[in-house]
């Protein structure tokens, strides 16, 4: 299928995390929310919504709340300095979908399709027993998902990494580059706990692709 993005073989950006990490708070103000939406645990003109079953989509004021049926929490953690990530849990009692998603005003993301990932540092707190997804969102029932779960229970617990998503990967029928609200979401219907620093749009490496294919001569 020709040279189709492989996380597994540029899993790692370490040198853009510790950039991220070493950026002034003060800096964090002149950030452009169309490429930056969290950043040492701090959201970029974003809020956060948790959603299950009893309601889909529970906005929460700052960093902190639980879902309307308790499936999935979020909290502010200590990484490198006081409160510089977010750690988000999702209860093991309820076998429900839980998700987390940032919401803000829509961003035109599709000149960026083919040259950037969607860039999360992250570090795995307790691995999932059952599937997760990544989504980017446009308005219902404009979305498309991607699983991560292949990749994330390859990486140690307990250890920070960045893990690189294509948006030419992320892929349905509905859905449109053009006007994502919501730039990140994360979903499962399991037991799982995740800490993550940082969201942002990277630029691709040199000679990756994604998810597209080579063209043949």
């Amino acid at each position: 299928m020709g040279n189709v993005f492989s996380p597994l073989t540029s899993f790692l950006t370490c040198a853009s995390l510790g950039l991220l990490m070493a950026l002034p708070a003060q800096a964090q103000n002149n950030l452009n929310p169309t490429y930056f939406y969290l950043v040492k645990g701090e959201l970029i003109n974003r809020s956060i919504s948790l959603g299950d079953p009893s309601n889909w989509s529970l906005n929460i004021q700052g960093r902190e709340g639980k879902s309307a049926g308790g499936k999935i929490e979020v909290a502010p953690i200590d990484y490198k300095a006081k409160g510089d990530a977010i750690q988000i849990k999702w209860s093991a009692r309820k076998k429900e979908q839980g998700n987390l998603g940032l919401y803000g005003n829509a961003i035109d993301l599709s000149k960026f399709k083919d040259a950037a990932a969607l860039t999360i540092d992250m570090r795995i707190d307790v691995k999932p027993d059952k599937d997760v997804k990544i989504g980017l969102d446009c308005g219902y029932p404009c979305r498309a998902d991607l699983s991560i779960n292949g990749m994330i229970k390859k990486m140690p617990k307990g250890e920070w990494f960045s893990l690189p998503l294509p948006l030419n990967c992320f892929k349905s029928d509905n859905f449109d580059l053009s006007k994502i609200a919501g730039p990140f979401s994360i979903a499962t219907d399991g037991k799982f706990t995740v800490s993550i620093a940082n969201i942002r749009l990277e630029k691709l490496g040199e000679g990756e692709k994604g998810c597209v294919a080579d063209k043949k001569e």
